[in-house]
């Protein structure tokens, strides 16, 4: 079997309430606080929606 590439993380600091909020759902799933975090960072990011530029079908 091949090898499983690394990826270089970055992790950002957490801050304020998002501390509170991951520290809280790192011990209720059983992960890491930085994981949780990430989670609810992704959940909170905006979402894009691609929209045809012609409007014919």
């Amino acid at each position: 079997m091949g090898k499983k590439a690394k990826h270089d993380v970055i992790e950002e600091p957490i801050e304020g309430s998002l501390a509170a909020e991951a520290a809280y759902y790192a011990r209720k799933c059983g992960i890491t606080v930085q994981e949780a975090a990430k989670i609810i960072r992704e959940a909170h990011a905006p979402k894009l929606s691609i929209v045809r530029k012609d409007k014919s079908k």
